[in-house]
């Protein structure tokens, strides 16, 4: 369907007119089938030369999609692209505009991007270029996310020579001048009610349909948007957990085979092997960018990094390996090699991250992720414990907002490692590169998430943490019963371990002759135990099955698991022509033959893009360490001393439109009121409360632990509770803690539990006598007690963070229940005793 909505594009480049922009709309319309989206991408190309041009458009796309489709209307005429090996497509454009006719190609220019080039467009004349590309949506907090990237971050280039595979990546052109617009809309389709549709970073209009609860529409609050940053649009539906299988059979398709798509969530019992020592590391981004915040208002990304590191550190299990390094044109190690977990370097690694900043340059990653990985694990045990034949796991956390341009290195030296280090990978800020993010971490068999501006990291670090710290079911293998599959994602020969509680994808391509129902049953090993999952093959049915999403996300993720094995051009080549899907090996191109054919100087004018953040660092001069004896950090170049070889080192200040980066949600009380749509349904979070613990639910009597009275009547009681409170305020420490979490989080003991002392009674909102008298008799040991207050401080007023301290209070309540008198019943219910003081005092 031809566009009606026009985003204008204002941009400017560098010392030409306004008029010479090929490019003046863009519009974007998406198809989302619960985790599945069609996404239609409509360009408007006009020459206002007095001569014929050739527009190249370099533009981002999901790393993840599947390109199945380009049409291009030149003038009268409609012309649908076709599929052709790589070189076979370029030589078929440049004869078309060496004839004179006009023709458009469409390719990939690496990993995340594509180029549009328009050749021949007449003077005075208009175009508009449809590519429409399948991708999956991950699920993030319980919400299906659905990304429309609008921009290219720059790219640091490293002073190391590039692999062939990196350097033949097409780099876009940037001006810092242009301003985008953008339109977008999105049909959406769920397998269950929708709860919340929303977005962090744009405003956004929902139109609910009253028939079908599972259906809305939404687009943008506003006719166009900059198109500086990603789109992000949350969908939360009631069915999000259950399992669905997708299966859609065309007869235009691959001569009829049937795409099928398979999604669910193992649950298996939380398990942890004692014999295994664990290592952790977290390689810390600390480039220019990364302390750039953008006129969002919120935090830097390294001081997100900060907190969540802080986080990180009291939640690592007891007798653990652990080290810090921090890495921009060179890179640094807290310690010279990992140190066991303990008081005193805890304490180190405390001031230190809190010493953190984004000064180190720029973004040279592969130096310090080969030194961590070429460490032997089994050496450092050695050295730790002066044993021999130690069984080790080293679990490497990668926090970036980079995009480099040896991004095939990194994902090669991780994969080389991937026996002995598994890696979990956060993409930070907005234009974090998603094909190093996800790269890497399916490469180190491990998971990857993003964190944009505005939204909360330490959730989303303590989550992978609990993941890694968990075992994982491997050796997995899928049995597909009576379906035949002709191809299958993952490969047989590669399948990704399984997290527990974590959403699974399975795409295959059947036989024509194949049944379309049945069982799928994946198994793998816990532990060294035979595990079994069996989903039923029940294709889910919508609306809208007109569409080719499966096919071309099966070929796609056929296509992209040959590739990370190495090699097989030629089956990827094939299956790129089979299924039309645009990949390395193949691209898309139309030609429109002309009688009155284009026969002046053609001119080639290269659209540019709107830069995210600020220019690309230079790397600036070695620093050096600060020397001395483990805790005293050590410094190391990250290569030969060079000059940054990036092109845009010289880039002009950028200032990006304020619409981008505001806070909007159609769903949220919280939005601009003028932007909520009428009649939207939202979910407000609740304070979290302990099991029972309920506002409107009666106190629940501990046996053995003593505890403030249920109050009767507000008349009976009310003097002496406030009185109680009252006192304990007022007796309080000067000052107070500005984010309860983190100043509860640095007080943590290494073993679990909180100490009882002034700075926890200031964190607690409580004073230390307060604490102390309201003891139960029958606890003995006062860090238990002071333990459980700091617990149900938390639950009472972090209750929204409930994840993020997680695992501290996991770790707290293991330290309470080895005490002499304690189990973990009793740890429960002194924590409600606890939780019921804490909400006397804390809500006067």
């Amino acid at each position: 369907m031809r566009p009606n909505v026009w985003g204008l594009l204002n941009g400017l480049y560098p010392n030409k007119p306004p008029d010479d922009i090929p490019l003046i709309g863009v519009k974007a319309s998406c198809l989302l089938l619960n985790t599945l989206a069609e996404v239609t991408i409509t360009q408007r190309y006009k020459n206002n030369s007095s001569n014929p041009i050739e527009a190249i458009y370099v533009f981002p796309v999901d790393d993840e999609a599947a390109v199945n489709g380009f049409t291009a209307h030149l003038g009268q005429r409609t012309v649908r692209g076709v599929i052709r090996e790589k070189e076979k497509a370029k030589q078929e454009y440049k004869a078309a505009l060496d004839e004179g006719h006009g023709a458009a190609l469409l390719e990939t220019a690496g990993p995340g991007s594509l180029s549009v080039r328009l050749g021949n467009l007449a003077a005075g004349c208009e175009a508009e270029i449809c590519i429409v590309y399948s991708t999956l949506c991950p699920v993030e907090d319980n919400a299906i996310v659905l990304k429309v990237p609008t921009t290219i971050k720059e790219r640091y280039m490293p002073s190391a020579p590039l692999q062939a595979s990196d350097a033949a990546s097409e780099q876009p052109a940037y001006s810092s001048s242009v301003a985008y617009g953008l339109s977008l809309d999105v049909d959406i389709y769920m397998s269950g009610k929708i709860s919340n549709v929303s977005s962090s970073t744009h405003p956004l209009s929902v139109s609910n349909d009253p028939d079908d609860g599972s259906h809305c529409q939404a687009k943008l609050g506003v006719e166009k948007v900059a198109m500086d940053g990603d789109v992000i649009i949350r969908v939360k539906h009631s069915d999000l957990h259950k399992p669905v299988v997708f299966l859609s059979s065309q007869a235009d398709v691959d001569n009829g085979s049937a795409g099928l798509m398979l999604s669910f969530v193992p649950e298996f019992e939380e398990a942890s092997d004692s014999s295994e020592q664990l290592e952790f590391v977290f390689l810390i981004d600390r480039s220019g960018s990364m302390g750039w915040s953008g006129n969002s208002g919120k935090s830097r990304p390294i001081d997100q990094c900060r907190d969540a590191l802080q986080l990180f550190l009291r939640s690592l299990p007891e007798g653990c390996l652990f080290n810090i390094v921090g890495f921009g044109s060179r890179f640094e190690k807290l310690f010279s090699s990992s140190r066991l977990y303990d008081s005193t370097s805890l304490e180190e690694a405390t001031r230190h991250v809190a010493s953190l900043d984004s000064n180190m340059g720029g973004t040279e990653i592969l130096a310090p992720l080969k030194s961590i990985l070429s460490e032997s694990s089994t050496s450092l045990l050695e050295k730790v414990f002066g044993k021999s034949g130690m069984k080790s796991s080293r679990k490497l956390f990668l926090l970036t907002d980079g995009a480099v341009g040896n991004t095939q290195q990194v994902i090669q030296t991780v994969k080389e490692h991937a026996g002995n280090t598994q890696v979990f990978t956060f993409g930070v800020g907005d234009g974090a590169a998603s094909d190093l993010v996800n790269g890497v971490a399916r490469a180190g068999r491990g998971e990857s998430c993003f964190i944009r501006h505005g939204e909360a990291i330490d959730e989303k670090v303590i989550t992978q943490l609990g993941k890694a710290m968990q075992p994982v079911l491997e050796d997995v293998a899928i049995d597909w019963g009576v379906l035949e599959v002709d191809e299958q994602s993952p490969l047989k020969i590669n399948l990704a371990p399984v997290f527990n509680n974590t959403p699974y994808t399975v795409f295959a391509l059947l036989s024509k002759a194949s049944q379309h129902q049945g069982q799928v049953v994946l198994s793998g090993k816990l532990l060294g135990k035979e595990q079994r999952f069996t989903v039923d093959v029940t294709p889910w049915t919508t609306t809208r099955t007109d569409c080719r999403i499966l096919h071309s996300l099966a070929a796609k993720q056929v296509i992209r698991g040959l590739q990370e094995a190495g090699g097989a051009s030629k089956k990827v080549l094939d299956l790129s022509l089979r299924f039309e899907v645009a990949s390395s090996e193949a691209s898309f191109v139309a030609v429109e033959e002309r009688e009155e054919r284009e026969d002046g100087v053609l001119k080639t004018i290269k659209v540019p893009l709107s830069p995210i953040g600020p220019s690309v660092v230079t790397p600036g001069p070695m620093l050096r360490g600060r020397g001395g004896r483990d805790g005293g950090g050590v410094s190391y170049p990250s290569t030969e001393t060079r000059s940054c070889r990036c092109a845009m080192r010289d880039m002009p200040s950028y200032e990006p439109l304020a619409l981008s980066h505001a806070t909007y949600s159609c769903m949220c009380s919280r939005g601009p009121p003028r932007l909520a749509p009428t009649g939207s349904v939202f979910t407000e979070s609740s304070v979290m409360e302990p099991k029972g613990m309920a506002e409107s639910a009666p106190m629940v009597p501990m046996a053995k632990f003593s505890a403030p009275k249920k109050r009767k009547s507000r008349g009976q009681d009310e003097a002496p509770r406030m009185a109680f409170a009252e006192r304990a305020a007022a007796e309080l420490p000067a000052g107070g803690p500005t984010d309860p979490l983190q100043a509860l989080a640095s007080l943590q003991d290494v073993s679990g539990y909180w100490q009882l002392n002034e700075r926890l009674a200031q964190a607690v909102q409580m004073s230390k006598d307060a604490i102390m008298t309201s003891r139960p008799s029958d606890v003995t040991i006062e860090s238990v007690w002071s333990t459980a207050i700091a617990i149900a401080f938390l639950q009472r007023k972090c209750g929204e963070k409930r994840v993020a301290f997680s695992l501290m209070e996991k770790k707290a309540k293991m330290w309470m229940a080895k005490q002499d008198g304690m189990s973990s019943e009793k740890v429960d219910d002194l924590i409600i005793c606890a939780w019921k003081l804490v909400k006397i005092i804390t809500d006067v």
